[in-house]
């Protein structure tokens, strides 16, 4: 097997200083091109004097390659989500096609920023399908105060990183019923998933505003004004199948087909168009992983039912009638993920035939048997009273893939390289 090529890259100057008590340096120490050569460059950098979140000091990076006679401007935001907090970092930067990286030399620029840089959240443009990284501010409280607002339930996506190497609790021994039919569904016993690559997973479900701008189509139930501050362009898009968001001839383990446009395809296939990345539904793993947000209890929350962080059927938001409401109407979980549980049931990629969840072969390959059926999560919806068991983390259930109703939306996911 070949090695990865390494090549000793020049050393950043710093352009401007960003805190005010030390003087700010970054430099390049090294890129591994990887091999086989698949147009993805590893770029490794030292930071000093930097980012300060704590202190509400910010700072982005800028690096410039230099490939033969091409220069090439990699804005750490729009590019790489780059952090230019103090330390030692590495970030992957996927080279322009038709390029190496031979005899290529780096140079790096730290400058002030008005948001945190980093990759904890990814930044989809609906409009023009641009992608960019922003980091946590210094507590998760305040991000959610950041993303929890109009232009991220409307013309922007969110998505929440959860990395890799962490060893993440799916499963509830206390509910888990073996051999009872699987029309039951709660069949998960406890396990914890190491991971191996990060993902990403929406702030929120998809709302029907943000369904609209990639596909053109509104075909929610859930339309009604009636509810003071829950405009029907902020609440979960429903009404949307399986094969309304991959294909009806793609199987739950392929990948979604390309399209030769944004104007042609399924949600997913005309967002991925638009924005160059491959984004789907989650498998059911992810979509727990990222529903407990580290909590093995009951719900996500607790071992007690809170209805401040469900809408259920008899939620005083909806006066007391089923409806769903504006996406981040609810508490979030630990890592300022929302409507996890109630609102509306999640697609997700994995098929509902497939029984215990801890039997699956990774976080990352959808659970499948021969089932006809898709695997819905998300704990419970609008159609459920605050007294279902439905809205417990590991609870389950799922439908034919034509299937549309008013209690199945979806979230996005993306899958890190």
């Amino acid at each position: 097997m070949k090695k990865p090529m390494r090549i000793m890259l020049a050393a950043g100057l710093a352009a401007a200083s960003i805190a005010a008590s030390a003087e700010s340096s970054i430099t390049v120490d090294n890129v591994v091109q990887r091999w086989p050569w698949n147009n993805k460059l590893d770029i490794t950098y030292t930071v000093s004097g930097g980012q300060d979140v704590a202190a509400g000091v910010y700072a982005r990076i800028v690096f410039t390659a230099s490939i033969g006679t091409t220069n090439i401007v990699i804005d750490g935001v729009n590019d790489v989500g780059a952090n230019a907090s103090d330390g030692t970092h590495t970030v992957t930067w996927t080279l322009p096609d038709g390029l190496r990286a031979n005899g290529c030399t780096m140079t790096a620029q730290l400058l002030s920023a008005d948001v945190p840089s980093g990759d904890d959240y990814m930044i989809v443009d609906l409009d023009t399908g641009a992608v960019t990284w922003e980091g946590l501010y210094n507590t998760q409280a305040e991000s959610n105060d950041r993303y929890n607002a109009a232009t991220y339930k409307t013309v922007k996506l969110a998505l929440r990183k959860i990395p890799a190497g962490g060893s993440y609790p799916t499963g509830d021994d206390a509910h888990y019923a073996p051999g009872v039919a699987t029309s039951d569904l709660l069949l998960n016993s406890s396990t914890n998933w190491v991971t191996t690559r990060d993902y990403y997973v929406g702030v929120f479900p998809v709302t029907q505003r943000q369904y609209e701008k990639i596909t053109g189509e509104t075909p929610s139930t859930y339309t009604s004004t009636s509810i003071s501050g829950n405009t029907k362009n902020h609440r979960p898009v429903e009404c949307v199948s399986w094969n309304d968001l991959r294909l009806s001839t793609t199987a739950p383990t392929s990948s979604i087909p390309a399209v030769v446009s944004d104007n042609t395809g399924t949600f997913f296939q005309r967002l991925n168009y638009k924005t160059g990345f491959y984004f789907d539904l989650p498998t059911e793993v992810m979509a727990e992983i990222a529903e407990r947000a580290g909590a093995t209890t009951t719900y996500f929350w607790g071992d007690t039912m809170v209805t401040n962080y469900v809408t259920c059927k008899e939620d005083p938001l909806t006066n007391n009638g089923k409806s769903t409401v504006a996406v981040g109407s609810r508490l979030p979980n630990a890592w300022g993920l929302y409507d996890t549980a109630g609102n509306v049931w999640e697609w997700c990629l994995d098929d509902m035939e497939s029984t215990n969840l801890a039997n699956a072969a990774d976080p990352f390959t959808p659970f499948c048997s021969s089932g006809t059926k898709r695997r819905l999560r998300g704990g419970g919806s609008v159609a459920n009273d605050s007294s279902n068991a439905n809205y417990r983390a590991s609870r389950r259930d799922g439908d034919p893939p034509d299937t549309q109703k008013g209690y199945a939306g979806f979230r996005v996911s993306m899958i890190v390289d």
